[in-house]
């Protein structure tokens, strides 16, 4: 059983029976996480690591290890996680060189939170849970209060209800706690919570509180604590402008507290974002995990190996790539790009290798390829997992040689470029069910990138839709659009199998379409509906269709849906009110016990006049 730690972060002995002591409507709430993992930067690899519900997983350079290391100054067993009861602690094995979260060396077992980063030597380790829970209520313990903020969480996404989180990081030497809390009793209400954190922070959850709410807050906490210490930065972030995630939540405003460039100032999350500049493409990255594989991008671009990138569709893989060819000693150089799915097989082999003349029907001129286009460059091939397996075999030869050979030629020609792949597909998978070399695979995987899906970086989503419908509105010439509470709770409710690729046609769709100043909920619904999700399987390439006898014909049976017949049904009942009060909005909408400025809205929405009727 894995101890829980006190609000210094020690682990009493007498407290090593706490989950039994809970109750069984407790317990059931506190494990709520539906995936917990590792994103495990090691070298020039990058790739996630499941961790179990229960147990514990060894770190280290050891053969039996769960997470091997390959640098040599880790240790043979350099840390363990222990995992149970929905949490998951960080321990030192008592390494060489030793264990650190978030930048702080880990003395005594350290509770980890979604986001938090565990450097191990020269390794990276980026935990992350899908939904974060805990047990207890409000005191002065991290884990109760973020079981409160999980509470006030799912209160706001249910309710529409904003709720906010204050961090409060001191500098230099810690004040007296109780000092510091006797000093801010006046200025908190009874229903908000306050806790310390392992590094000395002070967090303090405010519901009710939208973001100008707080950050009024933070300044009346501030003047209260003038008398104690004025070395304090605050971090704010809020429910729903910031994320609903509360791991996300917490972590977000303690990276905003620890950012701050001088005491007595407030940093909200944007102001911790960081923007990568390739020239003629910004990419904006907020959540540590990000920040770290870009980081690897860099140091990876100064080599020559081939990169190979995972990820879900829409997710950012060719941005990747082209922040590898960026940073690399080719970047005055070509970047060619294929998309290895938008071809047929024979197209695809004369995109990359090109044709001589007269070497196909319809081959009526000599075709440079892409290989050879790119020479000195580098070369992205999208959706390697579509490239047809002829195809594979020619392009493992050139890797293996640095030479091409166009189709219907005899002559091969020496080249000089750098593959980078993207797929998102399982490689492993597709190796086994025979529709992938796995020599190619060696040879391309020599680096691996994972980026996270987007609904894995609750910190981006909100700036980044923001930050994308902003620039939506520049392009058309427009007036900025606001994103109201209830459509980004709207939209952090979303799967996003699409990624940021759907995020970002979904602004530009509001740009073009939203009246006002405002973007509203109703105004998206239909758009989000429409998607399809992600956990849809996907359909096999070759599907075999065998015949069966026929012994009755059955009719299909098609139904609407459901959301279609109800906003039918809500259209004709608003045209008979009309109908039946004579074009009088407010008696109409009484008729039918709907809010009037509901009424008002859905008929623009519906695109009703007051003349209309059935």
């Amino acid at each position: 059983m894995v101890k829980r730690a006190d609000s210094e972060g020690r682990i009493p002995a007498d407290q090593s029976q706490m989950a039994t002591m809970q109750s069984p409507s407790t317990r059931t709430s506190a494990v709520r996480s539906e995936r917990t993992y590792f994103l495990v930067i090691d070298g020039q690899v990058s790739y996630p690591f499941e961790l179990p519900t229960h147990g514990e997983v060894v770190i280290g350079r050891a053969s039996d290890a769960a997470i091997r290391l390959d640098d040599t100054s880790a240790s043979r067993h350099h840390a363990r996680v222990d995992l149970a009861d929905g949490e998951a602690w960080i321990v030192d094995l008592g390494s060489r060189n030793g264990t650190r979260v978030n930048g702080e060396s880990v003395a005594e077992p350290r509770a980890l939170l979604s986001g938090d980063v565990v450097t191990l030597c020269s390794a990276t380790l980026i935990f992350h849970r899908e939904i974060g829970a805990s047990t207890g209520r409000s005191a002065l313990s991290t884990t109760q209060l973020r079981q409160r903020l999980l509470e006030e969480t799912d209160r706001s996404l249910a309710f529409h209800r904003p709720v906010s989180l204050l961090c409060l990081q001191f500098s230099g030497p810690l004040p007296s706690r109780p000092a510091v809390l006797d000093s801010l009793g006046s200025v908190l209400r009874i229903s908000d919570s306050v806790a310390w954190a392992g590094n000395g922070s002070l967090l303090i959850l405010l519901p009710e509180r939208d973001a100008t709410g707080a950050s009024k807050e933070a300044e009346r906490l501030l003047a209260a604590l003038a008398s104690v210490t004025q070395e304090v930065r605050v971090g704010v972030v809020s429910c729903p402008r910031d994320g609903s995630d509360p791991d996300a939540l917490l972590l977000a405003s303690q990276s905003a507290a620890q950012s701050s460039s001088q005491p007595g100032t407030q940093v909200a999350v944007e102001d911790t974002a960081v923007t990568v500049d390739l020239s003629d493409t910004k990419i904006l990255l907020v959540e540590p995990a990000m920040k770290k594989l870009y980081a690897l991008i860099e140091r990876l671009a100064k080599a020559e190996l081939p990169v190979l990138i995972e990820g879900e569709t829409g997710v950012g893989k060719e941005l990747a790539a082209k922040a590898l060819h960026h940073h690399s000693a080719r970047r005055g150089k070509p970047l060619v790009s294929l998309n290895c799915s938008a071809f047929t097989e024979n197209l695809v082999e004369s995109e990359l290798f090109g044709h001589e003349r007269g070497a196909f029907s319809g081959a009526v001129t000599t075709k440079q390829g892409l290989i050879e286009a790119a020479h000195t460059g580098t070369l992205f091939l999208d959706e390697i997992g579509e490239m047809p397996l002829s195809v594979q075999a020619k392009l493992l030869r050139v890797l293996e040689t640095q030479k091409v050979m166009r189709v219907g030629d005899v002559r091969e020609r020496q080249v000089d470029v750098r593959i980078v792949a993207a797929t998102n597909r399982d490689l492993q998978a597709e190796i086994a069910a025979g529709r992938f070399r796995r020599d190619l695979y060696f040879r391309l995987s020599s680096a691996r990138l994972s980026l996270p899906p987007l609904r894995n970086r609750p910190r981006e989503l909100p700036v980044l839709a923001r930050v994308l419908l902003a620039g939506a509105c520049r392009k058309l010439s427009r007036d900025s659009i606001a994103i109201s509470d209830a459509a980004m709770h709207l939209l952090l409710g979303h799967r996003w199998p699409g990624n940021v690729r759907e995020l970002r046609n979904l602004m530009d769709f509001v740009a073009a379409t939203v009246d006002g100043d405002t973007l509203l909920p109703w105004q998206i619904e239909e758009q989000l509906q429409s998607t399809v999700p992600s956990e849809m399987p996907e359909q096999p390439r070759t599907v075999k269709v065998t015949s069966l006898p026929q012994t009755e014909s059955v009719p299909p049976v098609h139904f609407r849906p459901i959301d279609d017949e109800i906003r039918e049904l809500e259209r004709r009942r608003m045209m008979e009110a009309l109908a039946a009060c004579g074009g009088v909005q407010i008696r109409a909408a009484a008729l039918i016990s709907m809010p009037a400025r509901t009424f008002t809205t859905k008929m623009k929405q519906y695109k009703l006049s007051a003349k209309d009727s059935p």
